[in-house]
């Protein structure tokens, strides 16, 4: 059972929250809210393989050379449509996250919106929760089919 005062939900709000803001003209970056919500070490897994690495100054650059490049595709927003939290144990759960990355392409301006889910491994040990691991669908491939790279 999740220690009293733990929201899951709320969390990854917040979260959106921050990439949502990331997106926008001018862009607001809060990059230390966004590196704040990962444990110290992280995995990630995807179609193109398994990496992982620490919570560093690397990984600090890597969250705002993703938002340049969201938002360089014509990223205009993004939002959760759906969270569902599995808890695995006291200290653990898995959170299904239902994104929604809307998008303005460059070249023609044609608008849509790419649907897409994650999985993330969230320890709630601590006081706050924090991202350990995520699973990602094809981020590459949905962008080929949308036209924006």
């Amino acid at each position: 059972m999740l220690k009293q005062g733990t929201d899951i939900k709320s969390f990854f709000e917040a979260y959106a929250k921050r990439s949502n803001a990331a997106l926008q003209d001018p862009p607001v970056e809060d990059v230390d809210g966004t590196v704040a919500s990962f444990a110290p070490y992280l995995v990630e897994s995807s179609p193109q393989g398994v990496m992982g690495g620490a919570n560093n100054t690397e990984f600090r650059n890597m969250i705002g050379q993703g938002f340049a490049k969201y938002r360089n595709v014509g990223g205009t927003a993004m939002r959760i449509t759906g969270v569902n939290v599995t808890e695995l144990d006291d200290a653990n759960v898995m959170a299904t996250v239902d994104w929604e990355f809307d998008y303005k392409r460059r070249r023609d301006g044609k608008t849509g919106t790419v649907g897409f889910a994650n999985r993330y491994f969230l320890n709630v040990a601590g006081d706050t929760p924090k991202i350990f691991a995520y699973i990602t669908p094809d981020e590459q491939q949905a962008m080929q089919e949308h036209g924006l790279i």
